[in-house]
């Protein structure tokens, strides 16, 4: 596949990059993890890299970003993923939003500590990979938005995602989104799942309209995604894909049947991932 022709034409597919030169632009992938199994677990450092040579034609103020969670330091996944590596080729930079001054908001009474630097970008990208989740169902851009969060124990907050993802979908902008389908995820994700290759990328500039068009892909329906129908709910796009305007191939062509997460199928196949992610 070619995955940086592919992440162009997506791109340019649904309007561009928008930018007209010397803008602060932050780049967010999912780097949620050091090791990255089949390249299922993890944005691929190929997508990653086209974003990033696309947005350069534009500007050189250009930085990647993650927070430290679970899984250890933003620093230390950036590093053993390989994607510190990557960056410093393309020349650029990469930023613990954990280290950020951030302000803080508060939902549902859950306290959430947004880092100023995604906040205050001239230009936010989300670039989530397509993966099932076990407490959510599925995680795309709107559980990427998630990662910026600057709390290191985000697990705490596992309990009010239906709430909180929304919120930083709605406070959060993103100005365009790439997802990276090349090699999703199925089953017991987000880390031990199994790879399900699909070779296509998703492009958009709204959270939630991607998600659903995302969603129908793996074959789930949005409406049984609590986060989705919250968001839907506060007006941030609807949950019929028939009402949502896609260019470029038709979606169909893609779909496919994912095992979901936490069930015996998914459990047993993913005895082989464990190995490869905790040990």
């Amino acid at each position: 596949m070619d995955v940086q022709g592919a992440v162009r034409k997506a791109i340019e597919l649904q309007g561009g990059l928008r930018l007209k030169g010397g803008e602060r632009v932050i780049i967010k992938p999912n780097i949620c993890n050091a090791k990255n199994p089949y390249g299922m677990v993890n944005t691929d450092l190929g997508v990653i890299a086209a974003v990033v040579e696309l947005v350069k034609e534009r500007t050189d103020d250009v930085t990647v970003v993650e927070s430290d969670n679970v899984s250890g330091s933003a620093d230390r996944r950036a590093e053993e993923s390989g994607l510190l590596r990557k960056l410093g080729e393309l020349g650029v930079a990469f930023f613990n939003l954990s280290r950020d001054e951030f302000e803080a908001h508060e939902v549902r009474g859950v306290k959430l500590h947004i880092p100023k630097t995604v906040l205050e970008a001239d230009c936010f990208i989300n670039v989530p990979k397509m993966k099932t989740e076990g407490h959510v169902l599925v995680t795309l851009s709107m559980k990427n938005l998630f990662g910026v969060l600057q709390q290191g124990r985000k697990n705490r907050l596992h309990r009010c995602l239906v709430e909180v993802l929304p919120y930083l979908a709605k406070v959060v902008r993103s100005d365009l989104i790439v997802v990276d389908g090349v090699v999703a995820m199925e089953g017991n994700g987000p880390l031990i799942g199994t790879p399900r290759d699909l070779g296509v990328v998703v492009s958009g500039s709204s959270p939630l309209p991607v998600d659903v068009v995302c969603t129908r892909m793996m074959g789930f329906d949005p409406t049984e995604v609590g986060y989705l129908f919250r968001a839907c709910e506060m007006g941030l796009g609807d949950l019929d894909v028939d009402g949502i305007r896609v260019v470029g191939e038709d979606w169909r062509r893609f779909s496919a049947e994912f095992d979901r997460p936490l069930t015996l199928r998914a459990s047993i196949k993913s005895f082989k991932t464990i190995r490869r992610v905790y040990f």
